[in-house]
């Protein structure tokens, strides 16, 4: 029995000075649009602390290939990555592997009961309360 590698996670935070912010802010949604659209990712989020104008990208690969396909993408290499170097005042990337990962529960805002779901890192699940049937928030359409 062959068992399929564990999600590869991708972090990318950035800070941007007060102009860069407002650049990068008109990219955001075709940023993740680009991402969820090369074959192999599994999952991209964004998390803003719109205050301290950070950003923190956080990405699931099936593989190394995978992310070579999105910074390859023309998008990624015309706009992004020359932006990064103007709106930018700070940046990390990381690559982990996911080599353990835990249910992720929604508590059901009609019966109270918690619902889990796999796999962990996914913010699509669990969507529907195990018990009563209700649909749970916080899960993407």
């Amino acid at each position: 029995m062959t068992t399929s590698p564990s999600p590869l996670l991708v972090v990318a935070e950035f800070r941007c000075s007060e102009e860069g912010d407002v650049e990068l802010r008109r990219h955001l949604e075709r940023t993740l649009a680009e991402a969820r659209a090369v074959e192999g990712c599994l999952q991209a989020t964004l998390w803003e602390r719109r205050v301290e104008r950070r950003y923190l990208f956080s990405t699931f690969w099936t593989d190394r290939d995978a992310v070579r396909r999105l910074v390859e993408n023309e998008f990624h290499r015309t706009v992004l990555m020359p932006g990064f170097r103007r709106w930018c005042t700070e940046g990390s990337f990381g690559d982990f592997g996911l080599d353990l990962d835990h249910d992720r529960a929604r508590k059901c805002p009609a019966c109270g009961r918690w619902t889990a779901d796999r796999p962990g890192w996914s913010e699509r699940g669990p969507s529907a309360c195990r018990q009563c049937g209700a649909e749970l928030p916080g899960a993407p359409g």
